[in-house]
């Protein structure tokens, strides 16, 4: 049952990073850390992954958002005897997924004062060569999903052996 400590390290790590960027950066002024490889650039996102716009349908992505999310929860304790590596990778994108739904729900609830979810880490390889900016939930769900399929890989050859 430890690997219920992972989603809840990564939604405090998660939160406590974008109170720190509204409460210490300027939306969408730059911060270099390491040149302009890694940059803090805070902005607010409404939509969903990406930018995408939503407009009216915020409420749709949250409510299937934690429909998902409770699927997550129910299949992370059904993993509790498989293999680590598949238990934490569905245990990052749990944190991931929780951070970011507490955000939509608090775009429900307080709209003036959180007008989208909080993103900051600004990757690129100059500063017109930039990738969407993200924040800490979306870094671990992204992982999450590569060691899944990392785990996937190494399952399918392990059955392909026992096969021959």
């Amino acid at each position: 049952m430890f690997i219920f400590f992972v989603p809840i390290l990564v939604f405090i790590a998660d939160q406590l990073t974008k109170y720190w960027v509204k409460t210490n950066l300027d939306q969408y002024v730059p911060v270099n850390i390491i040149g302009h490889y890694l940059r803090f650039t805070y902005c607010e996102n409404p939509g969903m992954a990406f930018g995408i716009k939503l407009g009216g349908y915020v409420h749709v992505l949250t409510i299937l958002s934690v429909v998902f999310t409770i699927y997550i929860i129910y299949y992370l304790y059904h993993l509790i005897n498989e293999h680590l590596l598949l238990q934490f990778s569905m245990a990052l994108i749990l944190g991931g997924a929780l951070g970011n739904i507490y955000d939509r729900i608090m775009m429900m609830i307080n709209p003036e004062n959180v007008t989208g979810v909080i993103d900051f880490i600004d990757v690129g390889l100059n500063p017109s060569m930039r990738w969407y900016i993200f924040n800490i939930a979306d870094s671990a769900i992204t992982i999450g999903i590569i060691l899944y399929l990392i785990h996937s890989f190494i399952a399918e050859k392990e059955i392909s052996k026992i096969k021959n």
